[in-house]
Formats: structure tokens, sequence, C-alpha cells
């Protein structure tokens, strides 16, 4: 049937017509995203206008699933949307959704027209910046909470799905919501009690559940991400760890790693101090991850997802920002993670043959991106590992070489001068193994690895010809300078590179500008 025929008798056609129609037009356009051929001629207005006559036409109840349908299909393309779309209309919507005073209280009567509002409700407020601000939308906000928290076994699950799926957008897209239904309406509270519920099922978990966790955790990240609560909410946040812990622990069939990303987003956002549930006591002799009698199941699951992201390589700093940056703050507000980590990925150092960012291992593949050009990849690397070597310049150079840490020991000021000493517990971490010990003299501090000695370059010459060579080199260092090649740095006070005007002004000071080998080796 030619598309344009099935929409004229759509605007202009007969009850009997528009109801045969509907359903062709919804099958034809069942996967359309633009509507051209509606951008003439008004035709896109006079159907939406038909659409929500029927809608708003209780004689036709059979027809609304139909009208709402073809209007989330519609609403796919942004053309003239925020035009069409009015505050009577978004006002008849919510009250298909039950998302309306008139509705309060009241069982969902139709599950298909709630469902089908619900996802028109989602596609408009992705695509229309009018509804993401929407006074009448926003004020939906109590009935939506309240049908969350009063979910049964009986809600279905698509209904609980883009409930929570609109909750996520209209916190994402407009940020004023977020403290209405945290602080307003304790949103986050009943957000929270989802998901200790099904962290606690023992049943198979279905894939609709799973997705409707994921939806969860994304708006608990809106909530979250620039939150300045008080002390009076560690409490929440310790129960929320401990629901994350479980959700960690837990294998699941289907959405694993979707799973996984989005606790790992959420562990971004949350305080300091309310990390210590992430670990708990063992209560079984099973149990494969323990240290010091603590079940580090959760941060096994944290690191092997941390290797799955390494992997990617696209969309490096998406993949691998938020891990890095909730391991960051993990090892940094508790000890014990931080040694367990440490061991993982930087253990007593046996292999001294190679550089530390050749071979497969976590340290290798870390250590590898201390010289990425992405910068803001490249600290949060950098980062990561000094945290793990207690913030101690000389046990960061012993595990991943000079030469890949000093583009943070410059950021932070650490380059030839006396580290002060950190806030780190004293006792050590590190007993230098056989191997390191054997070769240690031997390992260059700027690789990182063991090198044969190499014959000295001016054996033989004389005093003179030895002045020669050196004033060539100066003078090609003095042209590299002036071309702008190469820009020439003394460690100034603050242990932060600054420019010189000519290589030789390096020369008086000389022995300050070395680094201190033997002080690279004491830990």
């Amino acid at each position: 049937m030619d598309e344009m025929n099935v929409i004229s008798k759509l605007i202009s056609g007969t009850y009997e017509e528009f109801c045969k129609n509907i359903v062709v037009f919804l099958e034809v356009h069942e996967k359309t995203i633009n509507f051209e051929k509606l951008n003439s001629n008004c035709l896109r207005e006079t159907l939406w206008k038909k659409l929500f006559h029927y809608l708003t036409d209780y004689t036709h109840v059979d027809q609304h699933h139909h009208c709402l349908a073809a209007l989330r299909i519609l609403s796919r393309d942004k053309t003239n949307l925020d035009e069409l779309i009015t505050d009577d209309a978004i006002k008849t919507i919510l009250q298909n959704a039950g998302l309306t005073k008139i509705c309060e209280g009241e069982q969902i009567l139709c599950t298909i027209v709630t469902i089908e509002s619900l996802k028109l409700l989602c596609n408009l407020l992705f695509n229309s910046a009018k509804v993401q601000q929407s006074e009448v939308l926003i004020s939906s906000l109590p009935y939506l909470i309240d049908r969350i928290k009063n979910y049964t076994d009986d809600t279905p699950n698509d209904v609980k799905l883009f409930d929570i799926r609109l909750l996520f957008l209209l916190t994402a897209l407009n940020t004023s919501t977020r403290d209405i239904v945290k602080t307003e309406l304790c949103g986050d509270i009943c957000l929270i009690h989802m998901i200790e519920e099904f962290a606690i099922q023992n049943q198979n978990n279905e894939l609709e559940e799973i997705k409707i966790v994921c939806e969860v955790l994304k708006v608990l990240f809106n909530l979250y991400i620039h939150s300045d609560d008080g002390l009076e909410d560690q409490e929440k946040y310790k129960n929320l760890m401990l629901t994350l812990y479980k959700l960690l622990t837990r294998k699941y069939s289907t959405q694993q790693d979707e799973l996984e990303s989005n606790i790992v987003n959420l562990l971004t956002v949350i305080p300091y101090n309310c990390y210590t549930p992430i670990i708990q006591p063992v209560e079984c002799n099973d149990c494969k991850n323990v240290y010091q009698n603590m079940n580090m199941s959760a941060i096994y699951v944290l690191l092997r997802f941390l290797e799955k992201k390494l992997e990617c390589k696209a969309h490096l700093i998406e993949n691998f920002s938020p891990i890095i940056t909730a391991l960051v703050k993990l090892v940094k507000s508790e000890r014990l993670v931080r040694k367990y980590v440490r061991l993982q990925i930087l253990p007593p150092l046996k292999d001294v043959m190679n550089r530390p960012e050749e071979g497969t291992t976590l340290r290798a593949k870390l250590c590898k991106l201390l010289t990425s050009p992405i910068t803001k990849l490249r600290d949060l690397v950098a980062e990561f590992l000094f945290v793990l070597c207690k913030e101690n310049v000389s046990r960061m150079v012993k595990y991943t070489g000079y030469g890949n840490a000093a583009g943070m020991f410059a950021t932070k000021g650490l380059l030839g001068c006396k580290q002060e000493k950190t806030a780190y517990s004293s006792d050590s971490e590190d007993s230098e193994t056989e191997e390191y010990q054997k070769y240690k003299d031997q390992i260059n501090p700027v690789t990182g690895c063991f090198e044969h000695p190499k014959p000295n370059p001016l054996e033989g010459m004389t005093e003179e010809q030895k002045e020669y060579e050196a004033l060539k080199l100066v003078n090609l260092v003095d042209k590299l300078t002036k071309e702008g090649v190469v820009r020439p740095c003394r460690i100034g006070d603050d242990g932060k590179p600054e420019p010189i005007e000519h290589v030789l002004e390096l020369q008086n000071e000389l022995p300050k500008q070395q680094y201190n080998r033997k002080d690279s080796d004491s830990e």
C-alpha cells in the first residue's frame, strides 16, 4: 500500500479507515527514524493532531495504544518536535501513563497503554529540549516515585523498566530534578531498596530484571554525581556499598559486563569514607580471593573488569576512565584494598630483564599507558600506580622506570627534590626478591630493567677529542633549541622543570640535577 495513501487515510479517512491504516502504519514504520515525506503541507502537524484527537476521545479507547505507538514512532524524528508538543499533550500522555493526580492510587488499568505512554515520554525527553524543561512533566515526579515505592511482584517488568528509564532521562537531561528526586521525594532510598531486593534473590535472574537494575544504577549515578551529602547520609551510602558488593560477587547469565560497568560508574561518585563494605569478612572456606581474612572477591572482579577494558582499542577514555577512577578512590580510602591490589598489579619484582611496559601482565599494560599521548588517560594511570606505590617516588621508579614516570613527577613537582613523608603506614609491603637483589646494581632506573655494562664511548680519546665532542653536542642541542625542536630545562626549587636560555646553564648545577640513584633503591 502506498505510504502517502496510508497517511492520508489516517488524517482524513473515516474512523474505520483510521483503525485499518494505523495498523499498517505501525508495521511499515516499526524501525523508521526519519519522516521526510511529512515535511510539506503541514502533514506532520496534521497527523499529530489527528492522533491526539483519537487519544483524547474515550469512546475509542481500543485505539489508544495504537495512537501512542504511532506517536512514539513519529517522535524519533526531531523535526519541529518542540513546536508539536504542548503542555496539554504532555498531560494527556502522563494520564495514559498513570502519572497524574487523576490516576493517583489507581491500579494500572491497561498495561500496553501505560508502556507505550512511557516509551513515548522517553523519546520526547531524549529528543526535545522543551520537554526536558517541561514543568508539567517535572510535576509528575511525585507520582512516578510513589509508583516505584509501591511496586509489587505483579507489577510488569516493562512498566518498571520504562519508569526507571524515564527517571534516568529526567535526572540526566534536567539537573534541577536531581534534588527534587533525592531530597524532596527520597527517591534514592527506594531505588537502593530495589537493587537490595534484587541482590538477595536466590532464583535465576531474568534479563529484564538485570536491565532494570542497570537503569536504577544509572539513576543513582545521576543523583550522586555532584552530591554534597553530609555525615548523616553515610549509613545510606554504606548500605548501597554492601549491595554493590553483593552484585559484584554473584554471576549472572546475561549482561554481566553492562551490570559491572554501571556499578563501576556509581563507585566513582560515592564518598571516600563509605567504601568499607566493599570487602567483607570471610564466611566460608571455599572463598578463593582472601587477603588477611577478608573476602576480596568484589575487588578481584573489578581488577578483571580493568583487564577487559585494557583490551579496548577505541574510546579509551570512555572505556577506561571510570574503572581507573573507581580503583584510585578505593585504594586511597581503604588500606587493605590498596595492599591487595598492589599484590595483584605490582607484586614483588622478579622480572628485571624486561622493561616494565613489556609483556602481558597488568603492570605492563598499565605502564604502556604512562607514555600515552592522551593526557587524561596517562595521568589517571600514573596516579593509580603512584598510590599503589604509597606515593613514594623511589618505589614508583623501581616498578615503572623513571622514563615512564617522569611526566607525572614533573606535573607533581617531584623531580630531583627530597620527597616529604607521605600519609601511608610505615610497615613495609615490599620484600625484595632474590632476582631483584642479584641484579640491583645493574638495573637502569630510567628504563626500569637490567642492562649489560656498555663500553665507555670516550675511552681512548684524548682530552682535546673529548672537549671537541662535547662542544659538538652543545652546539647541536643549541641549534635544536633555537629551532624549537627541543626545550632544555633544569629542575626548579618546586621540583618542576623550568626552561633555560642555553644548555650551558646546566653545567653549574649538574650534580644537583642528577637523579639520586642511592635514594631510588631505598624502600
